[in-house]
């Protein structure tokens, strides 16, 4: 539906120019985390593995753009990660458009830590989860209760986090 309104809009001008383009679109720029709301959405769950969605929302005036994967990882209460950060899983996806107050989804899946060998896993209490936006250096941050992750490398074994590609 917007790509038929961005084409009367340039037939118009088109029209009106006597057949020269003389506008071109505005450059839609990538969303950068200082206009970005961060929430969890639904939950999920299969095979020890919780899976929540990190839900990014344009607070910005501007429409921006977001493609690819967050990176996330566990952190403690000073900020510390704790454990490896997120595994990529499936494909990049498409780039998602977002005007003011639009939102996209990264499915998290958050391992039992208690499936981990606990000599490997080292099992400890994390504050929440650090967000970065696909494409940005600035995080964003997530509180979460009662929750723990592997400051050892249970990589051999499987990961304690994984994300996909935004979605809409």
């Amino acid at each position: 539906m917007r790509r038929f309104f961005a084409t009367v809009a340039i037939t118009a001008a088109v029209l009106a120019t006597g057949g020269a383009a003389v506008a071109q679109a505005a450059e839609v720029t990538t969303c950068e985390s200082v206009g970005l709301d961060i929430r969890f959405g639904q939950v999920g769950g299969a095979a020890g593995t919780v899976y929540r969605e990190v839900v990014l929302t344009n607070r910005g005036l501007r429409t921006c753009a977001l493609r690819g994967f967050p990176g996330v990882s566990y952190v403690d209460s000073n900020g510390n990660q704790v454990g490896a950060a997120a595994v990529r899983v499936g494909e990049r996806g498409s780039t998602l458009t977002l005007p003011h107050g639009a939102s996209a989804v990264s499915d998290v899946g958050f391992a039992q830590v208690d499936n981990f060998d606990p000599g490997t896993c080292r099992k400890t209490p994390v504050w929440g989860i650090r967000v970065f936006p696909p494409d940005e250096t600035a995080p964003l941050y997530l509180p979460m209760t009662d929750q723990h992750g592997c400051a050892g490398d249970v990589s051999p074994f499987g990961a304690q986090l994984t994300a996909a590609s935004v979605r809409s």
